[in-house]
């Protein structure tokens, strides 16, 4: 086998266990004979997401018009930012809700410049706000399942389960799921009380659904401080680990006037207004992109990349500032020049590793054991020495025993093969995924006994094989 250095041994001992981690990426292999929880690495697919913001676009106003607010200036200014940076997933707040308008959004915006591939959300606005927020996603890469609105007593949040393309043979995928919501500004004791509301509406949804999975809350959520009832509810979501939040960076505090937190203001990038814009230059943190445990610690098959939160546009020398007042080290001078120009928000943006979800048959089943690695009689083990090596335990039967194993990659490709036959004892079969990514293996009882047999059972994940 051309890749793989595997032998066939025979020895009697006790089992081994592995732990299964259901994880699509490349991994170093750690601790103590068991399949480690991974790492990020190119091996996976990135998400780039993004909350922005985008004030008043395509709604005139008293204040804010089409002098002081163009669309068509608007759309020239984010065609130069998306031309830097293009989300996968974008969270958009102070949309129009005439369909004219956010549509054309997508096609005089996303769908330009050598982009393809972007579609919108429904529009969901029961409240019959003035403006909405609205989901935008890259279909190469994101399918929709189902939109939810969740009525507060402000606007409208929207609540999107989303899946990863593209869909596995076996019909597996990742799910994630997505809150787009605008809370209610202001800072009397009012205000507050209602963005507590809103957002326990919010907390309620998820908790009421029994949700599991990635979850991610995105929005100006108009809070000035961490402490804030709305923003601790969202921490603070009950009992269940996974509908806990969590800020990506755990910058919490009181962020308002507060230069401690210049790196993550992300209002206002002027000094002045322009009558709709408002000035004051980059003091308050408004903007937010929250993610709970799954995406944190990758249990759910997507990761936060670490380091990959970034306020765009703010590189924590713009206290009181402008966005392009000075030479700004995180952003070309155009990209500057368009985020003071497009609203009085700046965007805000992380990128996820994400990747199918390995088989369902190796999550456990009324035939698995403890650890869910297989059947009993099947236990994969990782070699915590050499990465990419993995074995498998195969309790002894006697003469007429015969097995194949394939090993396979995640899009379903034969990364090697091979077979076991007459085991008298514990038999190890060793070997190393040649794969930069992680597989799994594929077990048939071919017989038993003389008896011929067609069960496929399925084991892992199988650790990648880490470049020398």
């Amino acid at each position: 086998m051309s890749f793989l250095n595997h032998f066939l041994s025979f020895k009697p001992g006790a089992r081994a266990s592995g732990l299964l981690f259901v994880a699509i990426l490349s991994l170093a292999v750690r601790g103590q004979g068991h399949c480690q929880a991974p790492s990020v690495s190119s091996g996976r697919d990135t998400l780039t997401v993004m909350m922005y913001n985008l004030l008043y676009y395509g709604v005139n106003t008293s204040f804010c018009t089409s002098a002081n607010n163009s669309v068509t200036t608007k759309n020239t200014r984010l065609q130069t930012l998306f031309s830097y940076l293009a989300p996968d997933l974008l969270g958009v707040c102070e949309m129009s809700p005439v369909s004219s308008v956010n549509t054309g959004f997508l096609n005089n915006v996303l769908n330009t410049g050598g982009r393809s591939g972007y579609l919108r959300a429904n529009l969901m606005n029961p409240s019959g706000s003035e403006i909405v927020s609205l989901l935008y996603y890259n279909s190469n890469k994101l399918g929709i399942k189902s939109q939810t609105p969740i009525a507060t007593q402000g606007r409208d949040i929207a609540f999107y389960r989303l899946y990863h393309k593209p869909i596995q043979p076996n019909n597996d995928t990742v799910w994630l799921y997505v809150a787009v919501g605008h809370l209610k500004a202001g800072g009397t004791a009012s205000d507050i009380a209602q963005r507590g509301q809103e957002a326990g509406s919010l907390v309620q949804h998820w908790r009421s659904t029994g949700l599991r999975g990635n979850l991610l809350v995105m929005g100006d959520l108009n809070v000035s401080a961490s402490t804030e009832p709305a923003f601790d509810s969202l921490l603070h979501a009950g009992s269940v680990p996974n509908h806990r939040l969590k800020d990506p960076v755990s910058r919490l505090g009181s962020w308002s006037g507060n230069s401690s937190f210049a790196l993550w203001h992300t209002q206002s990038p002027r000094t002045t207004s322009n009558g709709c814009a408002s000035g004051g230059g980059l003091d308050d943190r408004y903007d937010h992109i929250l993610v709970n445990d799954f995406v944190m610690g990758d249990s759910a098959s997507i990761r936060y990349v670490p380091a990959s939160f970034r306020i765009l546009g703010n590189d924590g020398n713009r206290f009181n500032g402008n966005v392009n007042g000075t030479f700004n080290a995180s952003v070309p001078v155009a990209i500057a020049n368009a985020l003071y120009d497009i609203s009085d928000h700046l965007p805000v943006v992380l990128k996820l590793a994400v990747g199918p979800a390995l088989p369902s048959s190796t999550q456990g089943g009324p035939n698995s054991d403890a650890s869910g690695q297989g059947t009993k009689g099947l236990r994969l083990v990782c070699d915590p020495l050499q990465p990419g090596a993995w074995s498998v335990r195969v309790s002894g039967h006697g003469l007429g025993l015969r097995w194949a194993w394939v090993l396979r990659g995640l899009d379903g490709r034969v990364l090697d093969s091979g077979t076991l036959e007459d085991c008298v004892n514990d038999c190890d079969v060793r070997g190393i995924n040649p794969s930069p990514v992680v597989g799994y293996l594929e077990w048939t009882s071919l017989s038993f006994e003389g008896k011929s047999q067609g069960r496929t059972q399925i084991l892992g994940p199988v650790p990648a094989r880490l470049a020398p």
